[in-house]
């Protein structure tokens, strides 16, 4: 049975929404994320913003063989504990949940029913009551126990993001397979990270700053006519 599983993440809301409703984040806000916990050895390769919907993220995970003592999950946000920071402090609290599609595209750089994995993949946002959470969601590449796609909805209570993303980590059940599916040189995992179907998108960054000037001089304009 999955479970919540508690992690460390800052989300991105939009305006005003319904209660009861989802937020995801768009390319340019998964573009944004830039603080990677620092606990881990798992090193994000690179970036790249998809022809279509989505945002690639090639990662390597060292010698996954030792994934036990290693601990090679990567726990990639925006967030208020380090990077930049930028998709932290909206308000969030019109929204239930938080939610991100996942797609695994290679694994080592495979995309057939002979590579390996499966990986397991989450939507990460801040609680109220915890630091993070996120519901994991376990894809593979053709097979016929898991799907190459899923989405992840994580519920919140939080009322603003203090740290969102997404986790992406190697299953337990495959760190001691003998023979191991995994180069103990390491393994690079590709994943395609998408806005969910049917969630209401953050404000790109670059937008936030617009939000953010046009109501400073709304301010001014108000400020002025008062006098």
């Amino acid at each position: 049975m999955k479970k919540l599983i508690t992690i460390c993440l800052v989300v991105v809301c939009v305006m005003t929404a319904a209660s009861g409703a989802t937020f995801t984040l768009s390319d340019s806000a998964l573009m944004s994320l830039d603080y990677k916990y620092p606990g881990t050895p798992t090193t994000v390769v690179s970036v790249t913003d998809a022809a279509g919907p989505g945002v690639r993220f090639d990662i390597l995970y060292p010698d996954p063989r030792n994934a036990h003592g290693e601990n090679p999950t990567l726990y990639l946000t925006s967030s208020i504990y380090g990077g930049n920071g930028s998709l932290t402090g909206i308000d969030i609290s019109s929204f239930d949940a938080f939610a991100l599609k996942f797609t695994l595209i290679s694994a080592e750089g495979v995309s057939s029913t002979n590579a390996a994995g499966p990986i397991i993949v989450g939507a990460m946002i801040n609680q109220s009551g915890s630091a993070y959470a996120y519901h994991p969601e376990v894809i593979a590449i053709n097979s016929s126990y898991d799907p190459m796609s899923a989405t992840s909805v994580t519920p919140t209570e939080a009322s603003q993001i203090n740290l969102v993303g997404f986790v992406c980590n190697i299953p337990y059940w495959w760190y001691d397979d003998s023979p191991s599916p995994w180069d103990s040189a390491g393994a690079r995992i590709s994943i395609l990270v998408e806005s969910a179907p049917n969630a209401v998108s953050v404000p790109e960054p670059a937008t936030l700053l617009l939000l953010g000037l046009g109501g400073l001089a709304s301010r001014r304009v108000c400020a002025h006519r008062s006098r």
